[in-house]
């Protein structure tokens, strides 16, 4: 089961290890960010599809 954000606390959010932080980056207008940004973009619309579907059906 996917946890969801409202489901997780407030303390538990903060990161275990350095790895899991986000980090800055520079995008640029090339195919290698378009591709990044597709595949981020199409992975968080997947885990939350139900909780899109029912915002949109409101």
């Amino acid at each position: 089961m996917i946890k969801r954000l409202k489901d997780i606390s407030e303390e538990s959010r903060e990161h275990k290890n350095d790895g899991a932080k986000v980090v800055r980056m520079e995008l640029q207008d090339d195919e290698a960010t378009k591709r990044l940004v597709m595949h981020s973009a199409k992975r968080v619309i997947a885990a939350h599809k139900s909780e899109l579907e029912k915002l949109a059906y409101k």
